[in-house]
């Protein structure tokens, strides 16, 4: 974990299950003097979540975890092996299973971004405001 000039603390870690990357999260929006609400500590956990799992099962696995807290925001990054870009499918049914992990993290963020990476794969940075 660094801390610079502009108040910005992260984290570099490769988490093996979400359930690490969501406490690499929730700990670091816990910790320090960031406005963090707790609507936000839960909006951030759940777009982590999203993205970690979508990494480990539609994305050839996890290459690579970052939270990076900034005034205002959380941003976290998400790195993995398939070059295939996230899309929402269309709903047919309510009793199909899936499909809501993709929406959620657009919803739940003020901006998502998703890079194509050089060696192959891809990296989604997804910016959760700190304020509810």
């Amino acid at each position: 974990m660094t801390t610079d000039s502009t108040q910005e603390t992260r984290i570099l870690t490769r988490p093996r299950t979400p359930a690490a990357a969501r406490d690499v999260v929730r700990a670091l929006l816990r910790q320090g003097q960031n406005d963090a609400s707790e609507m936000a500590v839960d909006d951030a956990v759940l777009v982590t979540s999203e993205l970690v799992t979508n990494a480990l099962r539609h994305g050839g696995g996890l290459r690579g975890f970052e939270c990076r807290v900034r005034p205002g925001f959380v941003e976290i990054a998400v790195e993995d092996g398939s070059d295939v870009v996230p899309r929402s499918r269309p709903r047919t049914s309510l009793l199909v299973s899936g499909g809501h992990g993709w929406p959620s993290v657009c919803h739940l963020s003020d901006d998502v971004s998703v890079t194509r990476l050089p060696e192959g794969g891809k990296c989604i940075v997804a910016r959760v405001p700190l304020a509810a």
